[in-house]
């Protein structure tokens, strides 16, 4: 009897050793499992945060293009729109309402009053913002990235007499089309412009488009030689339509809508008048400083000026500005 109770107890204690030892097992398994599953989940993670990092920073990159290309495109375009507010002067044969709205359609859209401007659409590339905006996404697309921009504000300020500046501010949205990424930021670029080689448009409506005059400074201000009276330098100016600063002239975006009051930024010419008559355009008895003689204020003017042509004539708010007030004349 007590043999049997020890067999029995022997292979009770065996039965246990069993056990633990398959339990060992399966935990050793479930371990294993468990390890192979993290690895690949590990791996795979590692391979999509790799694959995350990549388009990241390919559409980071994409942005610094982009904001280049955005600068160029709006050096291009606006220096394009500049002279299309001039054929846009022509074609409605009229001063503008308000500069920065004609000047931000034509400069966005190509067109002015809905009429496409030719310049802003020179051999079929369009120099416009919408018409760069298409290529960019043209170019985007294959990428698989979307770009989709707004343009907040388009305005044109003068920092010198002879230098302008456009403001474009604008939001832009870019994304990945399998939305991994996305960026949308708001941001204002800026260029400057010469106006220098730019029609003035006061003459070409003043003058019905006959007569076009481009905005060069003077080169000599020295108009008359204090010791001989020598006009030379002034008749040079005269003859060849050059400009000067002047304080109480308009500046070149005030010539857009008429307005012929005194900026900061003001530029002046002196009208010639043989240049009137050979396209048959009646002379004004006025002074021949341009926003006078197209103005309409009444001035007190000086003719038969010492050395000059018979028909020169000017107002004595100007005289010393062109130094005429050092020669002899009389009262007109």
């Amino acid at each position: 009897h007590c043999t049997n109770n020890i067999f029995k107890g022997g292979n009770v204690a065996s039965i246990g050793k069993k056990g633990v030892f398959f339990t060992m097992i399966a935990i050793f398994v479930i371990i294993l499992v468990i390890a192979i599953v993290s690895t690949r989940e590990s791996y795979r993670y590692r391979e999509r945060s790799n694959a995350i990092y990549s388009r990241v920073r390919t559409m980071n990159n994409f942005i610094d293009d982009f904001e280049k290309d955005i600068e160029r495109g709006l050096y291009i375009g606006g220096y394009r729109a500049l002279i299309s507010m001039n054929s846009y002067v022509r074609l409605i044969e009229n001063y503008v309402d308000d500069f920065d709205i004609v000047f931000t359609e034509i400069l966005v859209n190509g067109t002015g009053n809905n009429t496409e401007m030719d310049l802003m659409n020179q051999e079929n590339q369009g120099a416009d913002i919408m018409s760069w905006l298409s290529r960019v996404n043209e170019e985007a697309s294959k990428l698989n990235i979307n770009v989709v921009m707004d343009v907040n504000d388009i305005t044109v300020t003068h920092t010198t007499p002879w230098n302008l500046r456009v403001f474009f501010n604008i939001t832009y949205n870019i994304n990945d089309q399998k939305n991994i990424a996305s960026w949308t930021i708001n941001k204002e670029f800026s260029k400057d412009f010469s106006i220098k080689g730019f029609e003035d448009p006061v003459y070409t409506v003043e003058t019905a488009d006959k007569v076009t005059v481009l905005i060069n400074q003077t080169p000599d201000t020295d108009f008359v030689n204090d010791g001989t009276n020598d006009t030379t330098v002034l008749e040079n100016h005269i003859s060849n339509s050059y400009y000067i600063e002047s304080t109480t002239a308009p500046s070149f975006l005030m010539r857009f809508t008429g307005n012929l009051s005194a900026s900061e930024f003001g530029i002046e010419s002196i009208v010639n008048p043989v240049d009137l008559s050979a396209q048959s355009i009646p002379i004004k008895q006025r002074s021949l400083v341009d926003h006078v003689y197209f103005g309409n204020e009444t001035t007190t003017d000086f003719c038969n000026v010492q050395n000059m042509p018979t028909w020169f004539r000017i107002d004595n708010a100007n005289d010393d500005t062109y130094e005429v007030d050092i020669l002899t004349k009389t009262s007109c």
